[in-house]
């Protein structure tokens, strides 16, 4: 099925399979559940296994909104796609998208306080617990992301 979002249509394209498919070919060779890692040669991200108390380490929009009107040092890590960006930010933060995080990870001092957000919540608690998972301590993710933040405190900001 193909949908045009720009049209707001649907199609249903009818496709041959293919014989040669690992899965639904003629000659499968993958017959029941698989180890992803193994089959895709992709590693999981083990920081994302790490335990943390997700609460303790999360923080609202308006608590940052907060912090930043108040001046306060901190490093406002924006951990989503250079395409996010693009459509919108938050003034004074860093890009450090969390598919390239570990090459940005040098950059970032373990003494200062470092927020963390992106679209909803999940990415930054990811990257957040890479960074844990590191040694960083002075940690925060934002609950809800820029969706929240353009939703409750910068109602003009553009929203996807």
């Amino acid at each position: 099925m193909l949908f045009d979002s720009l049209k707001m249509t649907f199609r249903d394209v009818k496709i041959q399979k293919d014989p040669d498919c690992e899965l639904c070919g003629e000659h499968p060779t993958v017959t029941e559940l698989i180890d992803y890692e193994a089959f895709c040669d992709i590693p999981m991200p083990s920081y994302e296994k790490e335990d943390i108390d997700e609460a303790a380490f999360s923080m609202d929009v308006q608590e940052l909104e907060e912090i930043l009107k108040s001046g306060k040092e901190v490093v406002l890590v924006d951990v989503r796609d250079p395409n996010e960006w693009d459509i919108c930010h938050i003034d004074g933060a860093k890009l450090m998208p969390v598919g390239e995080f570990d090459k940005y990870i040098p950059e970032l001092n373990p003494e200062d306080e470092i927020l963390l957000y992106c679209y909803k919540g999940v990415r930054s608690m990811n990257a957040l617990k890479k960074l844990h998972a590191e040694g960083f301590t002075k940690l925060k993710s934002v609950t809800g992301g820029i969706d929240r933040w353009a939703e409750i405190v910068d109602t003009s900001m553009p929203r996807y």
